[in-house]
């Protein structure tokens, strides 16, 4: 493993913007194209009907809860290993990975097990009713059995970005995706171009995932085993307590504060659904196309755990804080681009999800939520580098406090105040969302300010 390339030096001493976009172009690209996934994935769903689509919005959020502690260990064992790494300590790094390979496996098998039993009774209590219930519980339940390939994944993921290795972990993620696209109409319909498809509905979209995912774990192995400079050899495990300890210190407070936004995200489909499917579906939409463009932004912020990890592992907090400040200027450049694609093509995007401009209604729900959503994009973007900042020093109990307060002490009870005491309708939702998010960001760079002093 040792004639395998490392890029320790070039992230802790190489040019600042060039590392950035060296490390989150690849991230972009692989969000990207999970994004568009799901929006094609939407599409064959929508052919079904708006319920079936809805349906898969609603229980998201709960799936997101299972996956919200496996990505608390990710974050945990990229900040340990890049840290690690930047200080040298190879040998240091092979245990750590050793350990989260075994942690996501096990938390995987019983995530799928306890998802799959408990989809029934989570849709009823989140209130769902008839079709729109069982159509729930089976994309619920049917996407649980994945879980554990989720967890596996963000494993071997965690290995590869915390040496800046997000090109490899961009090409598994398409290869999936694609996979995911090419099998998904023959699962949900019929037919295909007159092929026979196995006429599954809405449970063929969620056999198709499951099967993706399968290939996403076999691919990740594989590149591990073969381009890591990080050993990952579990025939030799021994179970070392310190090291889960510390891995446990960082993934508990990034796993409560993606798990509180889950659950929180959770009632906040509660409350939207509460509105009625149409507005769930034009919250589902404006979300799915607002992501496309967010991806830029949304990359910058997620390669910068392993940068600032490795270089405050080499004690070069000053060019960490550089790093910080220069990603924030090339998210606020994304964010001016995404806002003028948004507002500009703003009904041609929606009509790739409303056909018939007969449903007056959803079409102008989704409109003035995507009004929202170019500015709420700026907000996104900087929220993203503030986590990615504090992930990669180890601070994830500051990250936690502004996951959670940004759903739970902002935008949860003022969406209740507004159905409360306005008549604004699902625009409360809306104005609740840009709210939350401009606040958490502007308490968030405070904190950053406060902690340098």
């Amino acid at each position: 493993m040792s004639e395998k390339k490392s890029n320790v030096n070039f992230i802790t001493t190489g040019n600042i913007t060039k590392v950035i976009f060296t490390l989150s172009i690849p991230l972009m690209i692989s969000n990207l194209i999970k994004t568009l996934y799901g929006i094609t994935d939407g599409i064959y769903v929508a052919q079904l009907s708006s319920e079936d689509y809805a349906a898969t919005s609603f229980t998201w959020p709960v799936l997101y809860l299972f996956i919200a502690i496996g990505l608390g260990v990710n974050v945990a064992a990229t900040s340990l290993m890049s840290q690690r790494l930047g200080a040298n300590r190879i040998k240091d790094c092979a245990i750590y990975a050793r350990h989260t390979v075994i942690l996501t496996t096990i938390l995987g098998v019983v995530f799928s097990i306890l998802g799959y039993f408990i989809a029934p009774f989570v849709v009823r209590w989140m209130g769902a009713t008839g079709s729109f219930a069982e159509k729930s519980t089976i994309f619920l339940a049917v996407n649980s059995i994945g879980l554990v390939f989720d967890m596996m994944f963000f494993g071997y993921q965690a290995i590869l970005n915390s040496q800046g290795r997000t090109k490899s972990t961009t090409i598994i993620s398409t290869i999936s995706s694609i996979i995911n696209v090419v099998i998904d109409p023959f699962f949900i319909f019929e037919s295909v171009l007159g092929l026979p498809g196995l006429n599954l509905g809405i449970k063929g979209a969620a056999v198709a995932t499951v099967i993706s995912k399968i290939f996403l774990v076999v691919l990740a192995i594989r590149v591990v085993r073969k381009e890591s400079e990080i050993e990952v050899d579990l025939r030799d495990f021994k179970l070392n307590m310190r090291v889960m300890r510390n891995i446990f210190s960082i993934a508990i407070p990034a796993s409560l504060g993606t798990s509180g936004e889950a659950i929180g995200f959770t009632v906040l489909n509660g409350f939207i659904q509460s509105y009625g499917t149409t507005t769930l579906a034009a919250f589902s939409m404006g979300n799915r196309l607002s992501d496309v463009f967010n991806q830029a932004s949304m990359g910058v912020g997620m390669a910068l755990t392993s940068i600032v990890g490795q270089n405050i592992g080499a004690d070069k907090k000053q060019r960490a804080d550089q790093i910080f400040k220069r990603a924030n200027i090339i998210i606020t450049f994304f964010s001016i681009i995404t806002a003028f694609i948004i507002l500009t093509f703003k009904d041609q995007l929606l009509s790739i999800f409303i056909t018939d401009r007969s449903e007056v209604e959803l079409w102008s729900q989704a409109s003035e939520y995507m009004y929202f959503s170019a500015v709420i994009t700026f907000f996104m973007g900087y929220f993203s580098a503030i986590n990615g900042y504090f992930q990669g020093k180890g601070q994830t109990k500051f990250t936690m406090v502004l996951s959670l307060a940004r759903l739970w002490g902002i935008r949860l009870p003022l969406i209740m105040i507004l159905k409360a005491f306005t008549d604004l309708g699902s625009t409360g939702i809306w104005i609740s969302m840009l709210v939350s998010n401009a606040l958490t960001v502007i308490f968030g760079f405070i904190m950053y300010v406060k902690q340098k002093d």
